[in-house]
């Protein structure tokens, strides 16, 4: 069995390109996507939950969640300066600024949490080919489930695509695009580019094979077609989806 590689604090990969992006942009993604998972945290809490969204962005996630579920206790977790700003501004919550690949960085991070939200996330840790990109999306969730209470969950959202070898060539096609501009290039609508970010999506069966690669149990699960109509979307089978998995067997 080959053994899975730890980042530490030392060797945790940098993206500084995506890093930028999301410090320019400063992007307010829609709450609706986390309907599932506040539902099914709402229909799962204790009195004393805790929640921490793992890539918490401008922080309108975060206000959804505490106000959608009733959790008071939430926290979140980002790489852009500029994001984790307009958190404080907006919502005043308590925010780390670090990367979930940063092994080192997660341990530090105390107390733990009932749940972990992984919204949206996944498809942008960027390495310099499509395996690294798979190996820090499945550390990214090995390393939200180390932020979990024994018995804890973590909440997995990703927009999915098949098959993967067109998405072998956006990651591609975009990772040389971007090498000459920092332009986001439309095709055939903003949320269909070829310019940046650089983005590496997965399937379905590849997110839930990194939970339970993770050495979690997928207890939930729950499939959406994009709202966004396109020929781009169609073609592509792009569906957004929702995985709940537990943590219980770290308990003792």
């Amino acid at each position: 069995m080959r053994r899975r590689e730890s980042f530490t604090l030392e060797t945790a990969p940098k993206d500084p390109q995506t890093v930028a992006y999301f410090d320019e942009h400063v992007p307010e993604y829609s709450v609706q996507r986390l309907q599932h998972a506040a539902d099914w945290i709402s229909e799962h809490k204790r009195s004393d939950s805790s929640i921490v969204d793992v890539g918490c962005g401008a922080g309108n996630t975060l206000a959804f969640l505490q106000e959608s579920t009733g959790i008071e206790s939430v926290v979140g977790i980002d790489v852009s300066e500029n994001c984790l700003k307009q958190t404080h501004e907006q919502v005043g919550y308590t925010t780390y600024h670090g990367s979930i690949l940063d092994s080192q960085f997660v341990r530090t991070i105390e107390p733990k949490f009932d749940f972990a939200i992984v919204a949206a996330v996944l498809h942008h840790l960027i390495g310099r080919s499509r395996r690294d990109c798979r190996r820090y999306a499945s550390q990214a969730i090995t390393n939200a489930v180390a932020l979990l209470r024994p018995g804890g969950h973590v909440v997995v959202l990703e927009p999915v695509f098949r098959p993967p070898i067109v998405m072998d060539a956006v990651f591609y096609g975009k990772k040389l695009v971007t090498s000459f501009t920092t332009a986001r290039i439309p095709l055939f609508g903003y949320w269909n580019n070829i310019g940046a970010p650089v983005v590496s999506y997965y399937d379905a069966p590849k997110v839930r094979a990194m939970l339970e690669a993770a050495g979690t149990t997928v207890l939930a699960e729950w499939s959406d077609h994009d709202r966004r109509r396109s020929l781009v979307n169609s073609a592509l089978q792009k569906r957004n989806i929702t995985l709940v998995a537990s943590n219980v067997q770290s308990v003792e």
